[in-house]
């Protein structure tokens, strides 16, 4: 569940300086807020809900710091109309001067994915010799049928990201919160650079990308050193 208390942050968006896009706007606001990134230790003290999960905290602590990161996200229609079409969150976990065998990595993350339900219409395309064509598969049977929003990827990375895409008839406007559990060396300190990227239907300019001004509070998150010599 998301911590109430969580101060959440209003970020603009900043048109890709690579793009030349005439007539873009180059900051948009009030399309995205983070919430400031939460940070837990878990240790086997403290986590009582499941008896094999201290059990393995107990046997990894001399070895491994486990952490939960959390970060709240939500999206906002805009007043004139022009939908976000598609979104990403990451997550770059480091230990600066580690070799790359004591890294961070993502030990799990939630969500793994998200669906929506929308309207079958059409039908099904089948080549030649009776194949699917995947690529051109529409539904002639009445009903619903649910389609990914948002995909979480990058479990046991250090690079986790969540994507985040509109379906037909639902725009991409919500909330979200995003948790990955960290594994890190015991006594390592660690950080998690935080990015994210949206790209914008505009109704003059077409699909326009733009990425995420976030402030220091929300760029880069102190993961901490842990206990060292445990």
């Amino acid at each position: 569940m998301t911590d109430l208390d969580t101060p959440l942050h209003e970020v603009d968006l900043l048109l890709e300086p690579r793009l030349q896009s005439p007539g873009a706007a180059p900051r948009i606001s009030g399309r995205v807020t983070l919430g400031t990134p939460l940070v837990r230790p878990l240790e086997a003290g403290t986590v009582s809900a499941d008896p094999g999960w201290r059990e393995f905290l107990e046997a990894q602590a001399a070895d491994n710091d486990y952490l939960m990161l959390s970060v709240y996200c939500s999206f906002r229609a805009a007043p004139n109309g022009d939908p976000i079409v598609d979104a990403a969150v990451g997550v770059n976990l480091q230990a600066p001067g580690e070799p790359a065998d004591r890294q961070p990595i993502a030990w799990s993350i939630s969500p793994k994915h998200r669906v929506r339900t929308v309207p079958r219409t059409g039908r099904i395309a089948l080549t030649a010799n009776l194949t699917v064509a995947e690529a051109a598969i529409e539904y002639a049977p009445q009903g619903n049928r649910e389609d990914l929003f948002l995909v979480g990827m990058g479990e046991r990375d250090s690079d986790p990201e969540w994507r985040f895409r509109a379906v037909s008839g639902q725009p991409l406007i919500g909330d979200e919160e995003l948790t990955i559990v960290v594994k890190k060396p015991a006594g390592v300190p660690a950080r998690a650079d935080i990015s994210l990227a949206a790209t914008i239907r505009h109704r003059r300019l077409g699909l326009i990308p733009y990425r995420a001004d976030l402030p220091a509070v929300l760029r880069t998150v102190e993961l901490g050193a842990g206990t060292p010599g445990r």
